[in-house]
C-alpha cells in the first residue's frame, strides 16, 4: 500500500482531508469512483480527474516493470506466439503517456485556473485598497475645507466683535460727553441764577435807605407846620 501522500500533486493539507474521508492510500483513489472523489469538500471534478489518472498511472507502472524487462530469446515459434504481448506492451505505454499527457494537461488547466484566480483576487484588492484610499483622501479634504470654513467663521465672529465693541465704546464716550454738557448747562443755569438773586438782593438793599430818608422828610414837614 503506498500512502497517499506519496501521490504527485498531493500535499499535506490535501492529504489530511483525503484520509479524513476515508481516501488514505494511492489504491483507495483508484478503486474511488469519480464521484466519490467529487463529494470531498475542496476536489473538483478536475481535481478529481487529475487524481484518479495519477493514481492509474502510478499503479500501472508498477504493474508493467515486468513487461518492460528484456525477453531472452526463444525459438521462432515461440517468438511469433510473443508478438501479441509486444503490442500489448507497446500499447499499454502509449495508453499511460497518453494518460500521462492529459494528466499535465490538466495540471496546467488547474494552475492557469488558479493563476486566474489568484490574478482576479489581486486585482480586486488593489481596486478595493484606491477606493479606499480615495474614500480617505476624499474625507481628509473634506475635513480641511470643514476646519478652513470654520476659521474663516471664528475669524469674522472676532471682527464682529471687536467692530461692536469699539462702536460700543464710542457710543459710551459720546454719552458721557452729552451727561457732561448737560450737567455742565445744569451748573451754569444755577450760577447764573444765583447771580441774578444776588442782584436783586442788591438793589432792594438800595431801595430801602432812600424809603426812610423821604418819610423822616415828611415828619419834619409836618412838625414845621404845626408850629
Amino acid at each position: 500500500m503506498t500512502d497517499i501522500i506519496e501521490l504527485s500533486g498531493v500535499g499535506p493539507a490535501l492529504a489530511k482531508t483525503l484520509k479524513d474521508h476515508g481516501v488514505r492510500t494511492v489504491e483507495a483513489v483508484v478503486a474511488a469512483s469519480l464521484e466519490d472523489l467529487k463529494a470531498i469538500p475542496g476536489i473538483g471534478a478536475a481535481r478529481a480527474m487529475r487524481l484518479k489518472q495519477v493514481a492509474e498511472i502510478s499503479k500501472g507502472g508498477a504493474v508493467a516493470t515486468p513487461v518492460a524487462a528484456p525477453v531472452k530469446p526463444a525459438a521462432a515459434g515461440a517468438g511469433k506466439k510473443n508478438l501479441p504481448s509486444k503490442s500489448k506492451a507497446k500499447s499499454g505505454v502509449k495508453t499511460q503517456a497518453s494518460k500521462v499527457k492529459e494528466a499535465a494537461t490538466s495540471q496546467a488547466s488547474e494552475a492557469e485556473e488558479a493563476l486566474s484566480t489568484a490574478l482576479a483576487a489581486a486585482e480586486a484588492a488593489r481596486e478595493a485598497a484606491e477606493q479606499k484610499a480615495a474614500k480617505a483622501k476624499a474625507k481628509a479634504k473634506k475635513s480641511v475645507r470643514k476646519a478652513e470654513a470654520l476659521m474663516e467663521e471664528v475669524a469674522k465672529a472676532k471682527e464682529k466683535a471687536r467692530t461692536k465693541a469699539k462702536k460700543m465704546k464710542a457710543d459710551a464716550r459720546r454719552a458721557i460727553e452729552r451727561e457732561k454738557a448737560k450737567a455742565q448747562t445744569i451748573l451754569d443755569d444755577l450760577a447764573q441764577k444765583s447771580k441774578d438773586m444776588d442782584k436783586e438782593k442788591t438793589k432792594e438793599k438800595d431801595k430801602k435807605p432812600k424809603a426812610s430818608s423821604k418819610s423822616s422828610d415828611k415828619k419834619k414837614a409836618k412838625k414845621a407846620g404845626k408850629s
